[in-house]
């Protein structure tokens, strides 16, 4: 078992909604920058997620390294196989995501159906 953040984003490679939204407050903001997109509560993060899979089915993530103080984190990750550089900002609350930025260059890849 690795880092808090390897097994987060591992739980994106799985495919399955309820393996990411575990990891968020029900209560939590989600935004991806590059997209233009926001999600507010747990079943816009599941919308959301749902939609990242079916237009993205093959992304997987490489963890690169992340750091946290318990309130808020920084994860830097290569959305594979298209080898687009990223990072994820947020905040915790009782060991659970509560409010995550990603950013990533979208110049490197044009997500479909966005």
């Amino acid at each position: 078992m690795g880092t808090w953040y390897e097994d987060y984003l591992a739980a994106w490679d799985t495919l399955e909604v309820g393996a990411v939204t575990t990891w968020f407050t029900d209560d939590c903001y989600y935004e991806d920058t590059t997209i233009h997109h926001k999600a507010e509560g747990l079943e816009q993060l599941a919308r959301f997620v749902q939609a990242s899979f079916d237009n993205v089915p093959d992304a997987r993530f490489d963890f690169v390294d992340g750091v946290d103080d318990g309130a808020s984190f920084a994860i830097r990750w290569v959305m594979q196989p298209m080898g687009v550089p990223g990072v994820s900002f947020g905040k915790l609350r009782d060991g659970k995501i509560c409010e995550q930025r990603d950013y990533w260059n979208g110049r490197l890849f044009d997500v479909p159906n966005t």
